[in-house]
C-alpha cells in the first residue's frame, strides 16, 4: 500500500469504526518505517479516538517524536470526547510552556470545548484573552466555540459580552446564547433573544424548544405549535423535545398527539423519536404502552438510545427485575454498553445488594475501557462504601483522572462512617481548595467528624466555611454546629448559635440539652427541656437521656426523679433500659439504695450489667457490704465470662476489706483467661 491508500484505509476506518482493521493499519505504518510521518500519524490518532479507543490514542500521541498543531489539536479533543476535559487542558498548557508550537484558531476552539465541558471558567478567560491579543475575534467559529464555553459555564453574563461584541453573527451564535439562557431557566429572556433573531431557522426553532423542554416550561409546547400553525415541518429533533416537554409536565393528551404526528410525518423508525416515546410513556407510568412500542420497533433494538431508554423506564417505575432482565438480554444480543448503561447496572446492583453480578458488572466495565469514567467511577466507589470495602473506594478514587461531587461526597460520608476521620476532613478541605460544590449532607458529616475529635480548630473553619456560603441559616447546618461546638467544650458559642435559630424542631432540642448536660450545664438542660415542652415540641427518648445525665452528673435527684415520673404521664413515651439506667444510677451515686433497687424491680425488662455495675460501685463508695455481695451474684450471672467485671468486683472488694472475696475472684480472673469463654463463675460464692 502506498501513502494515499493508507490515508484512505484510515478514513474508512474512523467512518466504520473498524478498530481491528485500524490496528492492523497502525502495524503496517510501523514496518513500513512512516513512524515520523506525522500527518498519517494524526490521521492515526483521529481514527483511535473516533473508535472510542481514547488510551491507544494517547499512548500514540506521546510517542510520537514530533507533534505539530494538528497533533495537538487532535488530542485536545480526543481527551476532551472521552470524558478527560482536564488532562485535555493539561496537555494545552504543556504545550504552551514547551512553546514549540504555536495555537491557531482550531486549537483554540477545541480548548475552549474542553473549558465548556469541564465547567473551567477561568481556563476559558484565559483562552479568551489570548485569542483577542491573537486578533482572532473575526473568526466567526471561534468566536461561537467561546460563547458556547461561557454557556456551559454557566456564566452568561460573558457570554452576553461576547456576543454583542462578535462583527459577524450567525444562526449558531444565536442559538447557543437562547439555548443557554432557556436551559438555565431564564425564560423571558430567551424568548426576547429568539424575538430579536433576524431570520428563526428551524435549528432556532428547535434551540428554543429544548431549552424550554429542559426547564418544564410549558412554552415548549406553546413553541411547537406555533412551528405548526407558521407551517414549519417538525422534524427528528422537534418530536423528542415536544415529548420530554409533556413527560415532565404530565400533559399525557398531548404526548399522544405528538405520538399520532410523529407516525403521520413517518419519523416512527427514528431512534431518538422510538426513544423520547418510550421515555414519555414511562415516565407518565404507562410502562406496557412503552414496552409495546419498543417491541414494535424491535429492528431498532440495535441503538443503545432505545435499549437505555426502555432499561431507563424499568428504573423510574422500580421494577428492577425487568431491569435486571433488560441488562442481561442487552449483554446477550452483544449490545455494546455505553457508560450510562453501566450506570444503571450498577444501580441494580446496588439495589440487589448481589455481589456476584456486581463482580460481573465490574469485569464488563474494566473489559469495555469505562472503569475510569467519572460518573461509572463515583457509583463504583459508592458502592464500595456501602458493601463496606473502604480501601478500594480510596484507591479507585485516587485513579479517577476526573472525579465529580459525587465521588468526593460518597467518599467522605464512607471514611466518617469507617472511622476514617482525618481522612474525611483531608477530601473535605481539598473539595474546599478546588471550589466544588459542598452540600448540606457533607458539611453535617464533617462537622460531626470535628465533634468526635473534638477538633475546634477544623470546626471553626467549617463554621467560615458555611458562613462565606450563606448556609448559616439553614437548620441542619446550625444544629450541627451547635453540637459541634458543645462537644468541643464551647458551649456558649452553642448555646447563641442555638438561638439564632428560627425554627426549631425536636433534634435541634435535643442537640443542645445534650450538650448543656456533656457541658455541666444541668440548671440549662432543665431549662430548656421546659422551654421545649412550652413550645409545642414533644421531646423523644435521647432528649429524656440528655437532661437524666444532666442531673447525674450535678446530683440533683429530686429533679431527675420528677423528670423520670413524666416520661410516660406528660410526654407519651415508654421508659426504655437508658432511661432506669440513668435513674438507677442517680440513685446509687447518692446512697439511696432503697430507691434504686425499688426502681430495678419495678423494671419490665431484665436488669443488665450497666444498672449491676452502677449499683456496685456505688457499694464500694458508701461501705454497703451486704449489698455488694447481691449485686456481684446478679452480676456474674449476667456477665459470667466478661473480664471487666471481675476487675471491678477485685477493686470493691478491695476497697471493702472483702480479702476472701478478693482471693475467690482473682482466682477466678485466672481461670477465666486460661480457659477462656463458656464457663460460668457462679459456683465461687457457693
Amino acid at each position: 500500500m502506498d501513502l494515499n491508500q493508507i490515508q484512505l484505509a484510515l478514513r474508512c476506518c474512523g467512518q466504520l469504526q473498524a478498530i481491528k482493521h485500524a490496528k492492523s493499519l497502525h502495524s503496517h505504518i510501523v514496518k513500513l518505517g512512516l513512524f515520523n510521518h506525522v500527518f498519517l500519524l494524526n490521521n492515526m490518532i483521529s481514527v483511535y479516538a473516533k473508535c472510542s479507543h481514547f488510551e491507544d490514542a494517547r499512548t500514540l500521541f506521546d510517542d510520537m517524536p514530533h507533534r505539530n498543531i494538528i497533533s495537538y489539536t487532535t488530542m485536545v479533543s480526543a481527551l476532551t470526547n472521552s470524558g478527560r476535559p482536564q488532562d485535555a487542558l493539561t496537555l494545552y498548557n504543556h504545550m504552551l510552556e514547551s512553546k514549540t508550537v504555536q495555537p491557531n484558531q482550531f486549537l483554540y476552539s477545541a480548548v475552549l470545548k474542553a473549558c465548556g465541558v469541564a465547567g473551567d471558567v477561568e481556563s476559558g478567560k484565559l483562552v479568551h484573552r489570548r485569542v483577542y491579543r491573537a486578533r482572532l475575534e473575526c473568526d466567526t467559529v471561534l468566536m461561537n466555540a467561546l460563547l458556547d464555553m461561557y454557556v456551559k459555564c454557566r456564566s452568561l453574563a460573558d457570554a452576553k459580552r461576547v456576543f454583542y461584541d462578535m462583527p459577524c453573527k450567525n444562526s449558531t451564535s444565536w442559538n447557543t446564547l437562547i439555548l443557554g439562557h432557556a436551559k438555565q431557566g431564564f425564560v423571558k429572556d430567551a424568548l426576547d433573544l429568539f424575538d430579536q433573531m433576524p431570520e428563526p431557522d428551524i435549528v432556532s426553532w428547535n434551540s428554543i424548544i429544548a431549552g424550554l423542554a429542559d426547564t418544564s416550561s410549558f412554552h415548549a409546547l406553546q413553541f411547537v405549535s406555533m412551528m405548526h400553525m407558521k407551517g414549519l415541518k417538525l422534524d427528528a429533533f422537534t418530536f423528542p423535545c415536544a415529548l420530554k416537554a409533556c413527560s415532565l409536565l404530565g400533559k399525557l393528551t398531548v404526548g399522544r398527539q405528538i405520538h399520532c404526528c410523529i407516525i403521520k410525518s413517518g419519523f416512527e423508525c427514528s431512534y431518538y423519536c422510538t426513544s423520547a416515546l418510550i421515555d414519555m410513556y414511562s415516565n407518565c407510568k404507562l410502562l406496557d404502552e412503552a414496552m409495546n412500542i419498543f417491541h414494535k420497533n424491535s429492528p431498532l433494538a440495535e441503538s443503545l438510545t432505545v435499549w437505555n431508554s426502555m432499561l431507563s423506564g424499568f428504573v423510574a417505575n422500580g421494577d428492577w427485575w425487568k431491569a435486571l432482565s433488560m441488562i442481561a438480554h442487552m449483554h446477550h444480543s452483544g449490545a455494546q454498553f455505553d457508560p450510562y448503561t453501566f450506570s444503571v447496572a450498577l444501580k441494580v446492583c446496588i439495589q440487589f445488594e448481589n455481589l456476584r453480578l456486581t463482580s460481573q458488572v465490574h469485569g464488563l466495565v474494566i473489559t469495555s475501557g469505562y472503569e475510569l469514567d467519572y460518573v461509572i467511577g463515583s457509583i463504583f466507589i459508592d458502592l464500595y462504601v456501602k458493601q463496606g470495602n473502604i480501601n478500594n473506594a480510596l484507591r479507585l478514587f485516587e485513579r479517577l483522572p476526573d472525579k465529580d461531587v459525587v465521588a468526593w461526597s460518597s467518599l467522605i460520608v464512607g471514611c466518617a462512617r469507617f472511622g476514617l476521620d482525618t481522612v474525611a476532613l483531608s477530601l473535605f478541605m481539598d473539595m474546599v481548595h478546588l471550589d466544588l460544590e459542598i452540600d448540606h449532607f457533607v458539611l453535617s458529616i464533617v462537622l460531626k467528624v470535628s465533634s468526635s475529635l473534638a477538633l475546634l480548630p477544623s470546626g471553626k473553619q467549617i463554621h467560615s466555611f458555611c458562613l462565606r456560603k450563606g448556609y448559616e441559616s439553614e437548620r441542619v447546618i446550625t444544629t450541627a454546629l451547635t453540637d459541634m461546638y458543645a462537644k468541643c467544650g464551647e458551649i456558649e458559642d452553642a448555646l447563641t448559635l442555638f438561638n439564632c435559630l428560627s425554627e426549631v424542631d425536636t433534634l435541634s432540642w435535643t442537640g443542645i440539652i445534650v450538650g448543656c448536660a456533656q457541658n455541666g450545664r444541668a440548671d440549662k438542660a432543665i431549662s430548656l427541656l421546659h422551654k421545649m415542652i412550652e413550645s409545642g415540641t414533644k421531646p423523644n427518648e435521647i432528649t429524656i437521656i440528655g437532661v437524666l445525665s444532666a442531673c447525674r452528673h450535678a446530683g440533683l435527684v429530686e429533679e431527675a426523679w420528677t423528670i423520670f415520673k413524666s416520661i410516660e404521664t406528660k410526654h407519651g413515651l415508654t421508659p426504655c433500659p437508658e432511661h432506669y439506667n440513668c435513674m438507677v444510677d442517680i440513685f446509687a451515686q447518692t446512697g439511696r439504695f432503697k430507691e434504686a433497687i425499688n426502681l430495678i424491680n419495678d423494671m419490665p425488662f431484665k436488669p443488665d450489667k450497666t444498672i449491676w455495675c452502677s449499683l456496685l460501685g456505688a457499694c464500694g463508695t458508701y461501705k454497703n457490704r451486704h449489698l455488694a455481695k447481691i449485686v456481684a451474684e446478679h452480676l456474674l450471672a449476667t456477665s459470667p465470662e466478661d473480664a471487666s467485671v471481675y476487675i471491678m468486683l477485685s477493686n470493691v472488694y478491695a476497697s471493702l476489706g472483702m480479702w476472701d472475696n478478693l482471693s475467690r475472684v482473682r482466682e477466678a480472673v485466672r481461670k477465666v483467661s486460661i480457659k477462656g469463654a463458656g464457663k460460668s463463675w457462679i459456683e465461687i460464692f457457693s
